[in-house]
C-alpha cells in the first residue's frame, strides 16, 4: 500500500527529491517560513537562504521518514535568512529558486529565473496576490505553466507523495 503522507512531511519529501534531482548548490527558498527545508538541505551540503518577510524559528523536532525516529534540531541551529518581502532582484546570486506555496511570489520567481538565467522549482497552491488574469475554464496551475512556457522555459512536472497541493513543475539546465 502506497498511501500519501500527511502534509507536514512535504519539506522532507521535497528535500529528498531536490537532492536526487539537483547537485548541492546555492539556492533561495522563497516564502520559506520557518526554514525547515533550508535546514534539511544544508545538512546535505547545500547553501540555502530563506527569503520570507516573517522571521520564524526553526521547528524543534521532526520525524525522519527513513528511520521512523524523532530527531531534534539543535537549539543553536540557524539558517541564512533575508527577512524582507521577495523581490526579483534578490535572486541574482543564487543558482536555484524554490517556491513551495510561495503566495504572491510564483510569477516573480519565474520572472527572476528568466531574467537571471536561473533554474526554479515551484509547488504553487493558489493565486493569492498573484498578478495573473484567470481565464475562464483554465485552472490556475495550467495558467502558470503556460506563463512559464511563454517565458521560454521547458518545464517538467513532479508530484510528491503528500496530501494537498503536491504537484509542481521545474526547470533544469542540462548537466546540473
Amino acid at each position: 500500500m502506497n498511501r500519501r503522507l500527511p502534509h507536514q512531511f512535504r519539506f522532507i519529501l521535497l528535500a529528498k527529491w531536490l537532492a536526487e534531482t539537483y547537485s548541492p548548490r546555492k539556492a533561495a527558498d522563497v516564502g520559506g517560513g520557518k526554514g525547515f527545508l533550508a535546514y534539511l538541505l544544508n545538512q546535505q551540503g547545500w547553501d540555502i537562504t530563506v527569503i520570507d518577510p516573517v522571521d520564524q524559528p526553526l521547528p524543534k523536532k521532526y520525524k525522519d521518514l527513513e528511520t521512523d525516529k524523532r530527531l531534534f534540531i539543535p537549539k543553536e541551529a540557524k539558517v541564512k535568512r533575508i527577512s524582507l518581502p521577495f523581490e526579483e532582484s534578490m535572486t541574482q546570486d543564487f543558482d536555484l529558486l524554490i517556491g513551495l506555496h510561495a503566495h504572491g511570489s510564483n510569477m516573480k520567481i519565474i520572472n527572476s529565473a528568466a531574467k537571471y538565467g536561473k533554474d526554479f522549482v515551484l509547488f504553487p497552491c493558489c493565486v493569492i496576490d498573484e498578478p495573473i488574469e484567470i481565464r475562464p475554464n483554465v485552472n490556475w496551475f495550467s495558467s502558470l505553466e503556460d506563463y512559464t512556457k511563454d517565458k521560454g522555459f521547458q518545464i517538467k512536472n513532479v508530484k510528491l507523495n503528500f496530501v494537498r497541493q503536491s504537484s509542481g513543475f521545474y526547470s533544469q539546465k542540462p548537466n546540473k
